[in-house]
């Protein structure tokens, strides 16, 4: 994994450890499984006599389209085949992002320090950008 996509997911651990917090029974687990079907995380929460699952990849893009939908579909079936019933799907994504997919059953999870800023993903606690929206930086 490059330096990138390593703080970007380093980035995607602290914004969902906060929003499912430990004291509330979630675990966060980065998926060991490199197929590409597999989540790119897990939530769990277990409760007496059930278990709850989030299925959660992560999409760091200025479009989410069909094949991102279906790879997340595909995600939560994967779980199921294994006898893991997803309660939900979670889509990790920059603010701002263009949505050009049917989202039905799949929540969007907003990071807070990436943003899309002239079909840019870009640091958005950062001065990355010019007065007239250009950024000062490109794509990595």
């Amino acid at each position: 994994m490059g330096a990138c996509k390593e703080a970007y997911y380093n980035t995607v651990e602290r914004d969902l450890k906060r929003a499912y917090r430990g004291e509330d029974g979630w675990k966060l687990e980065r998926s060991s499984e490199v197929d590409g079907i597999a989540p790119d995380f897990l939530l769990k929460r277990g409760r007496p006599g059930s278990l709850e699952l989030i299925a959660v990849n992560v999409r760091i893009a200025a479009l989410i389209g069909s094949a991102d939908v279906t790879r997340m579909r595909t995600a939560a079936e994967s779980l199921l085949s294994k006898k893991a019933p997803v309660k939900k799907m979670l889509l990790v994504v920059p603010q701002d992002v263009e949505i050009s997919a049917e989202m039905e059953g799949i929540d969007l999870f907003f990071l807070e320090s990436y943003a899309v800023k002239s079909g840019e993903v870009i640091w958005s606690r950062s001065n990355l950008w010019t007065a007239d929206g250009t950024p000062v930086l490109g794509s990595s």
